[in-house]
């Protein structure tokens, strides 16, 4: 199961197994109208690109898709380091050898791949050719490491602070990574019927715990979180102090019920954008949680039609 992919559900998309520099390899699925921009889509924890399979039907006939599986995550290599940068640079790699250098890039990344956006819109290098993102149900990781002082928030994020530890791809293998994955995903999903039915089509809980049983997963994984409580605090700790920030449009949807309830997501972001950038929050109400491209793709693919035709020119 955890072998399947997009291309199992949709075999229009191509399949690319891009060799980089650090001598591994970024895996992507794509779709190509001739024309546009290339929609970057990037998944989070604990997931897969799978986590578009009912966004990409939504989109495909009108745009330009690459559809990336994050580095360490089990289907790309685990990358020589952890951090988002480096983790933004290997998928932009991967992308150019697809599409070239010249096609212009919307990056809408979920939960993880949103913190590799947010890293790739403050770094904001011409060469990468990123002109307007989506960011969905985060705040800055910086952000959320401050919000531990609630004990709420501390319990809801537990994951945070474990997963970065030495000791957690050793206690996750002893638990199970099948087991570990299938609770939290069950834990996070929303309250919504509807979007929790939806979130569970296509087997989607036995792919990604199956895909998190691998032990480089869990390894992949948990570097990641590392990296997020080190080296990817004190980047935007510098950033802050230094002035750079996100200047480029930037949407930020977000779960009103889930990453709504510990953050105030709309006061949250305009300290981490420019004032000559666009910023727009959007809270999805409704129950609808924190899996928000597949609880309500629906609403998702609604939103990216209406920034990409305002900034995917």
């Amino acid at each position: 199961m955890a072998d399947d992919s997009l291309v199992t559900l949709d075999s229009s998309l191509k399949q690319h197994d891009t060799k980089v520099s650090s001598g591994g390899t970024v895996r992507a699925y794509s779709h190509d109208t001739g024309s546009g921009p290339v929609l970057c889509l990037v998944h989070g924890y604990p997931q897969s690109a799978y986590m578009w399979r009912h966004v990409i039907p939504l989109l495909k006939d009108k745009h330009t898709l690459y559809v990336p599986e994050l580095p360490g995550y089990g289907l790309s290599s685990i990358p020589a380091k952890a951090d988002k940068r480096t983790v933004g640079n290997l998928i932009v790699v991967g992308l150019q050898s697809v599409f070239g250098k010249e096609r212009k890039v919307v990056w809408i990344g979920h939960d993880r791949g949103g913190r590799v956006g947010h890293r790739m819109l403050v770094d904001n290098k011409p060469e990468h050719n990123i002109i307007s993102a989506m960011l969905l149900d985060i705040v800055p990781t910086t952000e959320q490491w401050r919000s531990f002082a609630n004990p709420a928030a501390s319990v809801a994020y537990f994951h945070w602070p474990f997963l970065a530890s030495p000791a957690a791809p050793e206690i996750i293998e002893q638990i199970g990574g099948y087991n570990w994955t299938k609770g939290n995903l069950e834990r996070i999903k929303g309250s919504n019927a509807t979007g929790a039915a939806r979130f569970q089509e296509n087997d989607a809980i036995e792919h990604y715990s199956t895909l998190f049983a691998k032990p480089e997963t869990i390894k992949g994984s948990c570097a990641d979180y590392a990296a997020g409580a080190f080296e990817d605090v004190q980047e935007q700790e510098k950033d802050q102090r230094e002035g750079r920030k996100v200047g480029l449009p930037t949407m930020v949807v977000y779960s009103a019920s889930n990453l709504g309830r510990m953050h105030d997501v709309d006061a949250v972001w305009p300290k981490w954008v420019s004032g000559e950038a666009e910023l727009r929050c959007v809270g999805i109400r409704d129950g609808f949680g924190h899996y928000l491209p597949e609880e309500c793709p629906e609403r998702v693919a609604e939103l990216i039609e209406e920034w990409v035709g305002k900034y995917g020119k």
